[in-house]
């Protein structure tokens, strides 16, 4: 009698084995099915991730996409059973190929032996696919988790993934990775690739697709930054809070709030009550935790085994995660663990305070104290907090971590801050660096109090100190020198000597902006050997830096540099972002000021994004102010103006008037380069307006020399003399030699004007000087066209520190208008593709810079066929793109790369004829080495018809051919049009020389 593996009597259930409808609603996911089309030509791809990461429903798509036959089978618990899996397996495979498996059916109907003895089986499943099945195919297994811990079922699997024929490919999704499978014996043949958690989680972009298709379309780019970034790409918890908050705000579904007891009662029926008590309160104990090692919750949980609870939970899927850069430390899923932490405290309360209190103790005994404080104000233990935020404060202060310590003091009841006044003290200092004065006024003012009520004369005196340095900040300098002087009178040196270093640094500060720049020099260096005797290097760099400033005011370049590279040594080591964007910014400066203009660029940038991160307004304002100086000196008039805008938004916020001076003095330069005299006139009578009434020379001066520069355009040449004299007075006294040039330069321009050569000549013997001292000519290049009329005089007189042909050489670079006149340019053609080698290997495809080509080799290829437009041999590709590779390697290698340029494009953009590949001849595109080698082949004759083909082939040489690619051919053709780019350019200067365009 035979066994009764199958009873006829039941019919299957169909839907087990159709592939499912693509739903209107279900998101195609390019790249993943992409993944999945591209690697199919494995023995098995793996996707495994915990429930609701669209792992179904991306082999949905892939099914309904795929080309060759698909063969689909959803399993469940009943498919454990050996004989059930084998006869649904049969059934799905036959839906494609009805002659399969009538031997396996038999067999299965006459079988007597024990489900563990499916060997016979494997075998014919193996041989009906040699005999019934010739195409390409694959076979996927959802929901794969339902038959993990059934033996057989593995057993059979294993066999047929062992000697699956060549045309056969299976792809299994599953919650949890298939352990009985022998994986490690396919990935030693790189017969299998893998889809996780990773690649599953939605992307940002994914996220906007998907609501989209659900009707929700109102999300701004921040709402969908934090969506992302809260589900971690999770979509069921997305889905579900949409589904639930349909109706809703689209703020409370951004935030999953409102919507969480779905997304809780989800994570809790599908999986926390599958598992056993043991696990359960495991994992609600462990979620205190950000991240988890097993010793950590050995000693958090007080047992022995969590190595192995951690593995079988990472293992099951079970929004578990190994941190894949840390070796032995895992993390649940976000929303898993807060799911997990409510319903602790929610149900624990008790258990809950104390988990946190004994996480606390293992931190600090460990010196973790940023992890102790989090536990001890979780656990309420507000007094130990306090204390233990003590113990770091000043350390994070001063690395920058400001945000972090913040947060932990407005964690506390107001009662415990009030009660410590280092607390008090360090947020008024946050609060001073991020432009927030009368909020640290506030702090400071209960901090002295208790300072004197406990008699400590060092913590009043820290506070004098820092309520002075928002004094000086709010430019009320002479308040702040009284204040200054009551800390030396209130400590010595030996009893504080951080305090008595800052007030005669702070002190030189507030002296050197009021003029008296000897005075101020004196207080700095006596801060400087005060701190560096007591090796206080965070100090010292602090008074380095001003320093540098005030010599750099001075002109003595390098003693500047000296002291700045001095400083941001130190702040690079440390890692202070609001110190070290302030003197990235100093060194901007001078690289700007010496013409090094790209150095300056780097700096002002980097030094920006420094103060951005740490949200400190004022240093932001002034590197956009520095940012737009920069692009004035370049003739960058427009994009100078919206950097002062910028900044002067920024300064006008944290209620810097001062600098706000000097942004409108530069705006009013700026207009008049630009020669928008009503724009300029208006601009620079505000700003010295308000300089006057606030007493600052040095915009004042600052003011008189662009009034002065703005009335010799303007042929007013008394006002402009006036102006220039009280310029001349004003910045004598600030001591800006640079400035100073400038003046000089100005009143050099006035003597041409009235014809007066001995005051020309005198004007420019001092500006020499001042060239010659600061190292650079900077100052003139940057009047552009304006300077001009000074270079024959220059040339004439031989004067020092100058030299005419330099300074017209950068001004040629700079502002190319005001000596050659302007070329015919060619316009851009209207095509649908452009393959641009000559700028640095930009594709566009329908006017769009197309970046996405998954590899470099992609792009390259692209340029290959655009280099041959009759075509290339499949073998000949192969040879030029991967020689050092076997031919079948390549031959695979080049199929996948020309799926991933046709993906990028189109698919139409290379077709074959054989083996013979091209560009798509119906293809309008256009490549700009054929332009240039054409526009070159003219532009080494003679004539204007040969210069203006000339200006556009050196218009097209943006940069050199492909510089990433370094394959011979693309080597030798690189060095090609180098060498002909090289012979234009030696053409064009003896063409220009002929005509007598330069000097």
């Amino acid at each position: 009698m035979g066994n009764q593996a199958m009873d006829n009597d039941y019919p299957l259930i169909t839907r087990k084995i159709q592939i499912p409808d693509r739903s209107g609603t279900l998101l195609r996911r390019e790249r993943l099915v992409g993944f999945l089309h591209r690697n199919t030509n494995h023995r098995l791809v793996l996707i495994t991730a915990g429930a609701g990461y669209g792992k179904t429903s991306l082999l949905i798509d892939y099914a309904h996409d795929a080309d060759l036959p698909v063969c689909w089978y959803s399993l469940d618990g009943s498919d454990g059973h050996v004989f059930t899996f084998i006869e649904y397996l049969v059934a799905s495979l036959r839906r494609r190929f009805p002659a399969f498996g009538d031997s396996v059916l038999r067999a299965l109907r006459e079988f007597t032996g024990p489900p563990e003895d499916i060997e016979p089986f494997i075998r014919l499943l193996l041989d009906e696919m040699q005999r019934s099945i010739h195409d390409y195919f694959v076979l996927i297994l959802d929901d794969y988790q339902e038959v993990l811990e059934s033996e057989p079922v593995n057993a059979l699997v294993d066999g047929l993934l062992r000697y699956l024929p060549e045309n056969g490919h299976i792809i299994i999704a599953s919650r949890a990775i298939p352990r009985r499978l022998t994986l490690t014996r396919l990935a030693a043949r790189e017969d299998i690739v893998g889809l996780g958690v990773s690649q599953l989680k939605f992307t940002r972009s994914e996220i906007e697709q998907i609501l989209q298709l659900r009707g929700l379309t109102d999300l701004s780019p921040e709402q969908l930054d934090a969506l992302s970034q809260r589900s971690e790409g999770w979509i069921t918890a997305i889905l579900l809070a949409a589904q639930t908050q349909w109706s809703d705000t689209i703020q409370r579904i951004v935030a999953l709030s409102g919507s969480l007891d779905t997304v809780f009662e989800y994570l809790a029926r599908e999986v926390l009550a599958q598992q056993p008590e043991s696990v359960q309160h495991f994992m609600l104990a462990s979620s205190i935790l950000e991240q988890m090692s097993p010793p950590l919750c050995d000693g958090l949980l007080q047992t022995t085994d969590s190595a192995r609870t951690l593995r079988m939970l990472s293992e099951q899927g079970l929004f578990t995660y190994e941190i894949s850069n840390a070796a032995g430390w895992y993390q649940y899923h976000q929303l898993f663990r807060e799911f997990l932490r409510a319903k602790l405290e929610a149900e624990h309360p008790a258990e809950y305070r104390e988990l946190w209190l004994r996480h606390a103790r293992m931190m600090a005994n460990q010196g973790n104290w940023a992890r102790a404080i989090d536990g001890y104000i979780s656990g309420a233990a507000f007094v130990d907090a306090a204390g233990a935020i003590e113990i770091v404060a000043q350390d994070y202060f001063d690395t920058g971590r400001s945000a972090t310590l913040l947060g932990w003091i407005e964690r506390l009841p107001n009662s415990v801050v009030m009660r410590h006044p280092r607390l008090l003290l360090i947020g008024a200092q946050i609060h001073t660096e991020a432009g927030a004065y009368e909020r640290a006024e506030a702090l400071l003012e209960p901090a002295y109090c208790v300072y004197r009520e406990r008699s400590s004369n060092i913590g009043t005196a820290r506070v004098l100190v820092q309520r002075a340095i928002v004094q000086r900040l709010q430019e009320r300098y002479r308040e702040a020198i009284v204040s200054f002087d009551e800390v030396l009178r209130t400590v010595s040196f030996r009893q504080d000597p951080s305090s008595v270093v800052k007030a005669h640094h702070n002190l030189g500060i507030c002296y050197q902006i009021l003029g008296d720049t000897d005075r101020g020099r004196q207080e700095m260096r006596t801060a400087l050997d005060l701190a560096q005797s007591q090796g206080d290097i965070q100090s010292a760099a602090y008074v380095a830096h001003d320093l540098g400033n005030s010599y750099y005011l001075e002109g003595s370049i390098d003693e500047a540099r000296r002291y700045m590279h001095q400083a941001l040594f130190h702040w690079r080591k440390v890692g202070n972002p609001s110190d070290l964007a302030l003197t990235l910014q100093g060194l901007g400066v001078l690289h700007h000021h010496l013409g090094e203009y790209t150095e300056a660029q780097n700096r002002f940038e980097e030094s920006l994004e420094k103060a951005r991160s740490v949200e400190n307004r004022r240093l932001e304002a002034y590197a956009l102010l520095n940012s737009g100086d920069l692009e004035r000196d370049r003739g960058r008039y427009q994009q100078a103006l919206r950097f002062y805008a910028e900044a002067m938004q920024t300064a006008s916020a944290v209620r810097q008037s001062g600098l706000m001076l000097y942004i409108l003095a530069s705006q009013g330069e700026t207009y008049r380069l630009q020669h928008r005299t009503t724009m300029a006139r208006q601009t620079l009578a505000e700003a010295l307006d308000h300089s006057v009434r606030q007493g600052l020379e040095e915009p004042i001066g600052l003011c008189h020399l662009a009034f002065g520069a703005l009335s010799l355009q303007e042929g007013a040449l008394g006002q402009a003399a006036e102006h220039l004299q009280a310029a001349l007075e004003l910045l004598m006294r600030s001591g800006s030699q640079r400035d100073l040039g400038r003046v000089h330069i100005q009143r050099a321009l006035l003597g041409h004007l009235r014809n007066d050569r001995g005051s020309v000549l005198a004007e420019l013997f001092r500006a020499g000087e001042i060239a010659f001292h600061l190292g650079t000519e900077q100052f003139i290049v940057a009047e552009g066209a304006h300077a001009l009329p000074l270079l024959p005089y220059m040339s004439e007189s031989r004067i020092a520190g100058l030299d005419p042909t330099s300074i017209r050489a950068q001004i040629e670079e700079l502002f190319p208008s005001v000596v050659m006149l302007p070329h015919p340019r060619r316009e851009r053609p209207n095509v649908q593709l452009e393959l641009l080698g000559l700028d640095r290997a930009r594709i566009l495809y329908q006017g769009q810079d197309v970046h996405d080509f998954d590899s470099a080799v992609a792009r390259t290829l692209a340029f290959l066929m655009a280099e041959h437009p009759g075509g290339l041999h499949k073998e000949r590709i192969v040879d030029l793109l991967w020689p050092d590779t076997s031919q079948a390697r390549a031959e695979s290698l080049f199929h996948s790369t020309l799926y991933r340029l046709r993906k990028a494009l189109d698919k139409q953009v290379v077709v074959a004829q054989g083996s013979i590949y091209q560009l798509n001849p119906n293809l309008t595109y256009r490549y700009d080495v054929a332009d240039f080698e054409q526009l070159a082949h003219k532009g080494l004759q003679e004539g204007y018809s040969a210069h203006y083909a000339r200006m556009n082939a050196i218009d097209l040489y943006q940069s050199d051919y492909l510089e990433a690619c370094d394959h011979p051919w693309c080597n030798d053709l690189r060095n090609t049009l180098q060498h002909l780019m090289i012979q234009l350019l030696i053409k064009e200067a003896e063409y220009l020389a002929e005509a007598d365009q330069v000097l």
